[in-house]
């Protein structure tokens, strides 16, 4: 039976100062793909990249090994991305200062709609020095809020970087 252990943060209610939101025009960008292969079903709105996989969106980067991209087929909207690897990566810049998050997991889904961060199987998610390492971690980029959980024998581990106080005078 496996052990199953949940943590729900809202890290911007706790931590609001150390964590920031993403750069506000990123979704705005276009998408830049790169791969070994590729194939677009027009009828269904669904890409597929596969092999040393590189995607560019404004600052937010993803490499994976294989990418499966959902896009309206009404209005050609990218609407969902996921990406498998060992491990797929994601990464998008927080501020002008240069600040990253950064995930890496087994399988990403990323959903533009939403701004939602999905990492599954040994996710781990950093921000600011602080980190998490989760077997399924949720992410909302609009909002810095995540949920954690672990459902093999291990648990949720965080690390949670104290806040600068300012020098008394």
């Amino acid at each position: 039976m496996k052990r199953l252990t949940k943590i729900n943060i809202f890290i911007l209610s706790l931590l609001s100062s150390q964590f920031l939101f993403a750069l506000p025009d990123d979704t705005s960008k276009p998408i830049e793909i790169q791969a070994d292969e590729a194939s677009f079903n027009q009828s269904t709105g669904e890409a597929i990249y596969q092999g040393n996989v590189f995607i560019k969106q404004g600052s937010i980067e993803i490499q994976a090994d294989f990418l499966k991209i959902s896009t309206d087929v009404n209005t050609r909207q990218f609407s969902q991305l996921e990406a498998t690897g060992t491990p797929a990566q994601f990464s998008q810049q927080l501020d002008d200062e240069g600040n990253l998050v950064i995930s890496k997991g087994n399988s990403i889904l990323y959903s533009s709609d939403s701004t939602k961060l999905e990492i599954k199987g040994e996710g781990y998610l950093s921000q600011l020095e602080n980190s998490i390492t989760a077997d399924h971690i949720t992410y909302q980029l609009n909002n810095g809020t995540f949920s954690a959980e672990k459902t093999d024998s291990g648990r949720v581990s965080m690390t949670l970087k104290p806040q600068a106080t300012e020098a008394k005078k």
